[in-house]
């Protein structure tokens, strides 16, 4: 089979930690045609080394004949104009988390994807992270018994000297137009977990959030909250992502079933303290967490042979969609000070 020739939207951070490398490690199966970004310079700056053609505009990239599929990694708030273009032309998508910023946008790639006869996929990495693999694989195995209790939580610090720092001001993030906030930034990943952990259909979720950052009053940047399944199962989760600077980032997942439990912990997200006079620094190392460079490379493999065999997705775009309306509800639910009955997907 020759290679699947791919058009890559988005040059940001996720384009250039993860997907890049992931085209890298899979050169025999896929090739980078050409990348778009509404930022030139982000473009130009993918496309030189490769050798191939960079545009500010996603249309531009979408008309090349030569392309099979795209993969998104843009912000949420694009995703619905992207995706449909990409559908009307007749390409595979593997499009970012979330699916996007509305449960109407949503639906409307997906009717889009559906109509055209082309595969959409929704990037959910944490399924393809060793952690969350063998977590599934317990409970499939029956080892835990009936899932009763997940808990996630995820600490990470600010970086002040970083361009582009999430809900700061200027940034699309800290756009209450354009940006949820951390429910879809972050809390998306949970929500797509604890469903495919408690093997069940959420019934009720109730949330509490916050805007911490100086110069953000109105986009949360920090959120807990609670989710009730129709099994009986509980699941709960506390984000932040912008703790003071050195903050020695934490992560850990905790499943507790009938029969065995199951935890998976980061102590620290770094590997080394630099102590100085002014105190202590903790650099990130979050491949200690994320594995970027393993677990984008099967994401993408898993995307590709896909398309060559017509197998199942392991991330439906359903599912997106449901992890997508349970973050929402979750929002809704910090926004009004009341817990949110689920009927569906939908809240009540």
């Amino acid at each position: 089979m020759p290679p699947v020739r791919i058009g890559l939207i988005g040059c940001g951070g996720i384009a250039k930690a993860a997907h890049l490398p992931a085209f890298d490690a899979l050169h025999a199966l896929v090739r980078l045609v050409a990348v778009a970004d509404t930022d030139a310079d982000a473009a130009e700056a993918l496309a030189r080394p490769r050798g191939i053609p960079a545009y500010r505009d996603h249309e531009r990239l979408l008309a090349h004949e030569d392309l099979d599929a795209v993969v998104i990694a843009s912000p949420e708030y694009a995703h619905r104009e992207q995706v449909e273009a990409a559908a009307a032309r007749g390409l595979h998508v593997l499009c970012e988390k979330p699916i996007a910023l509305t449960l109407e946008d949503a639906d409307a790639m997906i009717a889009a994807c559906d109509h055209a006869g082309v595969r959409l996929m929704v990037g959910h990495s944490r399924r393809f992270t060793n952690r969350y693999l063998r977590a599934r694989e317990a409970i499939d195995a029956g080892e835990l018994g009936a899932v009763r209790l997940i808990r996630e939580n995820e600490r990470r610090p600010r970086y002040e000297d970083r361009p582009g720092q999430y809900y700061q001001r200027g940034h699309w993030t800290a756009d209450p137009l354009r940006s949820r906030g951390i429910v879809l930034t972050a809390a998306i990943h949970e929500t797509d977990l604890f469903r495919w952990f408690a093997g069940s259909d959420p019934i009720s979720v109730y949330a509490e959030h916050h805007s911490t950052m100086a110069g953000n009053e109105s986009v949360p940047d920090f959120i807990s909250f609670t989710i009730r399944f129709a099994n009986g199962c509980i699941a709960s989760s506390e984000l932040s992502r912008v703790l003071p600077p050195c903050y020695p980032g934490f992560h850990q997942l905790e499943i507790y079933g009938s029969e065995g439990a199951f935890r998976a912990r980061d102590t620290e997200l770094s590997s080394l303290t630099h102590y100085r006079r002014a105190g202590a620094s903790h650099p990130g190392h979050y491949g200690i967490l994320l594995q970027r460079a393993e677990i984008y490379v099967r994401q993408l493999a898993v995307f590709i042979d896909a398309l060559a065999t017509g197998a199942a997705l392991p991330v439906t775009a359903a599912d997106a969609r449901a992890a997508l309306a349970l973050a929402l509800a979750a929002d809704r639910s910090a926004r009004t000070g009341r817990a949110v009955t689920l009927t569906g997907d939908a809240p009540a």
